[in-house]
């Protein structure tokens, strides 16, 4: 499981709070560490005591984002059952989420269009999140295929298709918000469990 989100002064929490649905609204470049401050009716140089800056505060709350994100997947993950399609209550529940959650919004649009001068740091944490969604969802395949024996390369090899997947409709969420979004997920879902019920037969 991903690190716990760190302990911080309901002052900070705050300005967290506020930052993610600002960030995830404006994107890193038009943001204002003035408006974030406002918006918690506090003064900028008080928001300086708790973060040094926009990059300390970008990248907390994009940590908070990846723990709070890998949790929901995992819950999803963990609620499935039976010959439920493994993985596919988190593709379903995605465009909802997307709309409800602040953190999937800012963590989807700053991991794809992050700002250069972090896009390390921040490419190593999500791909810290795929690889938690990654183990939870082979997991899942090998319970899903009940008692079939399912050769790692299968597993590796529908791993990457269920990433490829979720990095279509994550993709589909940033750059055209959840239109069509039903109907892409509803094609590669009719796809995806075609294939696995056709190599699990296979196999048997």
């Amino acid at each position: 499981m991903p690190e716990s989100i760190p302990e911080r002064t309901p002052a900070a929490e705050r300005i967290c709070q506020a930052a993610v649905e600002h960030f995830a609204d404006r994107g890193y470049d038009a943001a204002s560490l003035n408006e974030i401050a406002e918006a918690v009716a506090i003064r900028k140089a008080s928001l300086y005591s708790h973060f040094s800056g926009k990059d300390e505060l970008y990248l907390a709350i994009f940590d908070d984002a990846i723990q709070l994100e890998s949790d929901y997947a995992q819950r999803c993950l963990a609620a499935e059952r039976g010959k439920e399609l493994p993985g596919a209550r988190y593709c379903a529940g995605m465009a909802r989420r997307y709309s409800q959650s602040a953190h999937l919004r800012f963590l989807l649009k700053a991991a794809y269009l992050s700002p250069r001068h972090l896009q390390a740091r921040m490419d190593a944490s999500y791909e810290r999140y795929l690889g938690l969604l990654l183990e939870g969802f082979k997991q899942r395949l090998l319970a899903w295929a009940e008692g079939q024996v399912l050769a790692p390369a299968s597993v590796r090899l529908y791993g990457q298709a269920y990433l490829g997947i979720v990095d279509s409709l994550h993709v589909r969420l940033v750059y055209a918000g959840s239109e069509k979004f039903a109907a892409r997920w509803q094609a590669m879902k009719h796809i995806f469990e075609h294939t696995l019920r056709q190599a699990v037969a296979e196999q048997a």
